[in-house]
């Protein structure tokens, strides 16, 4: 069996970090009895002082289909890094920009190990992403390209459009392997019946710029002729973004009912969703957005923005993809879902779970991660 090493700034019980954490967590659920995987990741979940309850900390964990590796208080240090790389035959990590990845890309340019290093794009290069904290990004890329320290390293990407987006940055000779992120397998039933002029809105994810909540308030901000009800659920990351959506949200109009719901944790997600008529999601970018899949699962029909792979959602009636410049069709697209009746509803809520049940099985047969572990 080949053993794999996943390097990671959080992992379970942790749930804060939204999508990276759900990634992994369904890569190791569906593909943790055909490989060794072994994860080496922080003890404690994203802004927490504490270190999660029942663990060993710098030593491995059983965690269901994998051994992790907490490391105290997140500081990886290189000899540590080195003896796990050593003991596996492939180095996944996620993302470019952390520590450990930095310091798995130094181990390999001085020659230190031999094993194929796989970094994960993780959306790092969408434009969304980009224009978040654009001259430090130019300036680290620039600096690692520098040093070559992207060399003799292969590149995970979730899509052909992540690929061109990564070759943009890095360079056309930038060896990248397709790996679409493996899905949340389980059934859940629907368990909200729309209501007539009504509609249940639930927005749920990191509360950052890129997740672009202002922008949901804003085209909800416009449907003040109907009975609205939307929940906001997520780990408030940036404090003054939030403070800047609040005070967007105290200015809505009477006929919206809105809460801050908190945190949500992962293993509720889905269930949660089953709650609502629609997620509204106009994020800046995702390299995959789990939370997209989880909608459908749970028969919650997502409107997203164009910035997502989930582009063909009104081909099969399941859902809605909208340019970000568009909030005008944002808001005809909810008029048209506040308008209908609950059988018609159905109809979208039928084909969000089917969608997501014939994808999924895809999915998982044809995954690009047995390419990568297998290298």
């Amino acid at each position: 069996m080949r053993k794999v090493l996943i390097l990671m700034g959080r992992y379970l019980p942790g749930y804060k970090d939204g999508g990276p954490v759900r990634t992994i967590k369904n890569l190791v659920d569906i593909l943790g009895n055909e490989y060794d995987i072994r994860i080496m990741c922080g003890d404690r979940d994203h802004g927490d002082l504490n270190v999660y309850p029942g663990i060993n900390v710098n030593t491995y964990n059983r965690v269901g289909n994998a051994n992790v590796y907490y490391v105290k208080n997140g500081k990886y240090k290189f000899k540590a890094l080195f003896e796990e790389i050593r003991e596996v035959d492939v180095v996944y990590c996620c993302g470019p920009y952390n520590d450990y990845a930095i310091k798995a890309m130094i181990l390999k340019k001085l020659g230190l190990f031999k094993q194929q290093l796989v970094i994960a794009s993780m959306g790092s290069f969408s434009n969304g992403a980009l224009s978040l904290k654009n001259k430090k990004k130019i300036i680290f890329f620039n600096v690692m390209k520098g040093l070559g320290l992207f060399k003799n390293i292969i590149w995970s990407v979730t899509s052909e459009l992540e690929e061109k987006e990564l070759k943009l940055v890095i360079g056309d000779n930038a060896r990248c392997i397709i790996a679409e992120d493996l899905p949340r397998l389980e059934k859940v039933e629907h368990k909200h019946v729309k209501e007539s002029n009504c509609l249940k809105v639930i927005f749920i994810s990191r509360i950052s710029r890129k997740k672009n909540l202002s922008d949901t308030i804003k085209i909800i901000s416009n449907l003040s002729n109907y009975s609205i009800l939307f929940d906001i659920y997520g780990n408030k990351e940036d404090i003054g973004y939030w403070n800047e959506c609040k005070e967007k949200l105290e200015k809505l109009p009477k006929n919206i009912n809105w809460k801050y719901k908190g945190e949500c944790n992962s293993d509720n997600v889905v269930n949660t969703l089953s709650n609502y008529d629609v997620f509204l999601f106009p994020t800046l970018g995702e390299n995959f957005g789990h939370v997209i899949g989880e909608s459908l699962l749970a028969g919650c029909v997502p409107i997203v923005s164009d910035t997502t792979p989930w582009l063909d959602l009104g081909k099969y009636q399941c859902g809605n993809v909208i340019n970000l410049k568009n909030i005008n069709l944002f808001v005809e697209t909810l008029e048209k879902y506040i308008n209908m009746d609950a059988d018609e509803f159905n109809n979208y809520v039928k084909n969000a779970q089917n969608y997501i049940k014939e994808k999924n099985k895809k999915s998982v047969k044809n995954t690009g991660y047995r390419k990568i572990f297998n290298l």
